[in-house]
């Protein structure tokens, strides 16, 4: 499919979070979000409360792994719970446990769940590169706030209470993937991640100047320009079931580039395993029946990591069939 000319700034929203306490710029960004989930399922914010200097120091720490000669990282490979170094070298690898959601051709990530009501969940943290532990830990919890407040302002902009689609989540799963592009010598296909939606609630991506981002809008790829110190954020597969379609994923995709590395930060705010994801009583009557099945977070989540990522397949196929 063609890349379509039109710039991210041309028609994806920019909302400015700095006054989002305060009555009157909560109604506004409530609106702008509504505005932007409807049409895209994606905007940028800015003023977003995550300290910069954090990130940059979030940025260097992944860095600093991705570095690193291959057999360090194989220290760190990904493990039978999908938490660990990725890389598609691996898969010559017997003795590491081979990731079945194939996200790409030549991409690394590091992917690690970072906050979690799990109460085996501190063993599973230890499994973090020392060096990057901290860092990491005081990132995620500066981001998970940040999805939060976007969160009750989507749930305001449906019509509800502002902790509603939180509630829905019960117990929460913050994950943090790092995605790493590196710069490729010559024969070498660039890094990608393959065309998907994402299945969480919500989904922030931090990146750096680098662009590679393309959202597909109305049948079109459109290149999404990285806008400084801004957070991409998406709705999730989770999040269009509960809103009935009001509010809609994207299907996104990610190249490399041919003449420098690139590197993206993603923060993928989960349901509990156990909660159920379906259509919000209060946004259906008469006129807007359930659009979705009902089905457990865990059990969606099971199912999509066996597959192969195909667009908005997966999410399509819990339609109810008129």
């Amino acid at each position: 499919m063609a890349v379509d000319d039109m710039s991210s700034d041309n028609g994806i929203a920019v909302i400015d979070l700095a006054d989002i306490d305060s009555g009157p710029g909560f109604k506004r960004i409530c609106e702008e979000v509504a505005k932007a989930c409807e049409e895209w399922g994606f905007f940028h914010i800015i003023n977003h409360g995550v300290d910069m200097s954090l990130i940059r120091r979030t940025q260097k720490a992944y860095k600093d792994f991705f570095h690193l000669p291959k057999e360090e990282k194989k220290k760190y490979a990904m493990t039978k719970v999908y938490q660990g170094w990725y890389s598609p070298e691996l898969y010559d690898d017997s003795d590491v446990k081979k990731f079945p959601l194939n996200i790409g051709n030549t991409s690394e990530c590091l992917y690690y769940i970072v906050l979690s009501d799990n109460p085996n969940h501190e063993t599973v943290f230890s499994l973090i590169p020392p060096d990057l532990r901290p860092t990491l830990l005081e990132f995620t919890k500066e981001v998970a706030a940040a999805q939060e407040r976007v969160l009750a302002a989507m749930s305001v902009a449906l019509g509800l209470d502002a902790a509603a689609l939180q509630k829905r989540c019960e117990s929460i799963d913050v994950g943090i993937r790092a995605n790493y592009y590196p710069l490729q010598t010559e024969g070498k296909a660039v890094g990608e991640i393959l065309p998907h939606s994402d299945l969480p609630a919500i989904v922030f991506l931090f990146s750096d100047t680098v662009p590679g981002l393309e959202i597909r809008k109305d049948g079109r790829w459109v290149p999404v320009k990285p806008v400084p110190d801004a957070f991409v954020v998406n709705v999730g597969d989770s999040l269009e079931m509960m809103s009935n379609g009001r509010f809609r994923s994207v299907e996104h995709r990610a190249t490399g580039n041919e003449t420098e590395e690139r590197m993206s930060l993603v923060s993928f705010y989960m349901p509990a395993k156990a909660a159920t994801i379906d259509p919000i009583q209060e946004l259906l009557d008469e006129s807007h029946p359930p659009q979705y099945g009902s089905a457990k977070y865990g059990d969606m989540l099971s199912a999509l990591i066996s597959q192969r990522l195909n667009g908005k397949a997966f999410v399509n196929s819990l339609k109810i069939k008129s």
